[in-house]
């Protein structure tokens, strides 16, 4: 563990960055597409927001559009991409979840990125990529489970691209890895993290705030519990899984291993964001128990429950902050011990990366549909709880499903907000 850790700190202090050779697409926006892209991207984007005839998305701005759980549409200065491919209760027809999967491929995202293999989070990305053209972002264990699911599900022999995060087995934090799929507009930096887990005790550093499971349908607030008017005011449909299976497999290791993206911009005040589709245990350095069948840990450094060490915790709190500054955070705000701990992990890396804007998300899986604002009031509780100063506290712009699902979220890079100390415009 000491020679991991040593070479944790050789990397991420020194910045090592390993270059993931990728050839940037021309952005197929600039083009006439279908009409059915058109449509897509205007329904998931937004009419103001891409022009009718070309299909082209606005190319000074950033654009997020939320497809419900940790899955994001995003418009990076005109260059699609999704982030997270899942989507949470995906029916034949749109209706509680006002999108199909066929939204997802006349969109023609140029990229995948998939924050860890789990189904809520990786389902669909084979076939979104097979349809598409898409390259795949994953870790390498997700990257062999993309494979699986393209053979699977459109014969044997098929395959998908699919670019590997970090090496098998490293220690999260230990690489950064440069990827150039959105170049000249975009740098993206990708490092692996903490899934969110339930093996560490209660942190006695602050009063409990905890997020209750309902006991015979209620508990207290915050609670994860449905709004009782939910179901009749969206009754279910046709699954979409009945009639297509596309989901992801759960065969290997992959599922709990993930990585945190880092996306800056070029010029334009270098706005810079970081999406993160799980949160961790940063102050103990655990994560989910990763174990094979016999019980011992298949990731080096990882103990049975999951944890590589306060350490390593404190170390990626360092990468993250080094990355900085980050104008947005898109980050988990479910931890599966919102039982034990809230949501003191999402603030422990609200504080690592210190973003001016925070959006949530995972509020669809683990937390249950209709159960978002009870978290939001798990999160503004454990801010309390944790004596964090009003003005270290980023501006939450938070999320209601189904409210806002493919509710254009639109940033423009050039305002003065997001201008660094000494930096301009065009820096």
């Amino acid at each position: 563990m000491g020679r991991q850790l040593s070479i944790l700190r050789t990397a991420a202090f020194a910045a090592l960055c390993m270059s993931t050779v990728v050839i940037a697409r021309d952005d197929d926006s600039s083009h006439h597409v279908s009409r059915a892209t058109v449509a897509a991207r205007q329904k998931i984007f937004g009419k103001n927001n891409v022009d009718a005839r070309t299909g082209r998305v606005r190319s000074e701005k950033v654009i997020f559009s939320w497809i419900t759980n940790a899955s994001f549409a995003a418009s990076i200065k005109g260059r699609v991409v999704l982030l997270d491919t899942f989507v949470t209760r995906l029916e034949v027809e749109a209706g509680r979840t006002p999108l199909v999967i066929q939204d997802l491929v006349d969109l023609r995202p140029e990229a995948l990125f998939v924050g860890h293999g789990h189904f809520d989070h990786a389902d669909n990305a084979a076939y979104i990529s097979n349809l598409t053209g898409a390259t795949i972002y994953a870790s390498p264990e997700t990257c062999e489970n993309m494979q699986l699911d393209a053979a699977r599900i459109f014969g044997e022999g098929t395959t998908v691209p699919c670019v590997s995060m970090t090496s098998s087995g490293s220690i999260p934090g230990s690489e950064i890895i440069t990827i150039h799929q959105l170049e000249p507009v975009a740098t993206i930096k990708a490092f692996k993290h903490l899934h969110s887990t339930n093996t560490v005790p209660q942190d006695p550093t602050f009063p409990a705030v905890v997020i209750n499971s309902p006991v015979d349908g209620q508990c207290e607030t915050p609670c994860n519990l449905a709004d009782p008017r939910d179901a009749s005011m969206f009754p279910r449909g046709t699954p979409l899984s009945d009639v297509l299976d596309i989901s992801t497999s759960r065969t290997g290791q992959g599922g709990p291993i993930s990585i945190f993206y880092q996306f800056k911009l070029h010029g334009d005040n270098q706005f810079t964001f970081a999406w993160h589709n799980t949160t961790g245990a940063l102050r103990e350095g655990c994560a989910l128990p990763n174990n094979l069948p016999d019980g011992t840990p298949s990731q080096p450094g990882q103990d049975t429950q999951g944890c590589f060490g306060p350490e390593v915790g404190q170390q990626l709190a360092a990468v993250m902050g080094s990355l900085g500054p980050t104008d947005v955070e898109i980050g988990s705000v479910v931890s599966l011990g919102f039982g034990i701990n809230g949501e003191r992990d999402i603030v422990t890396y609200n504080q690592a990366i210190a973003p001016k804007v925070f959006i949530p998300n995972h509020t669809t899986a683990v937390a249950v549909e209709s159960s978002s604002l009870e978290w939001k009031v798990g999160y503004l509780r454990v801010q309390d709880a944790m004596s964090i100063p009003l003005d270290q506290r980023p501006e939450l712009m938070w999320l209601v499903d189904p409210n806002d699902y493919l509710r254009p979220l639109v940033f423009d890079p050039r305002d003065d907000r997001w201008r660094k100390h000494g930096g301009h415009h065009d820096d």
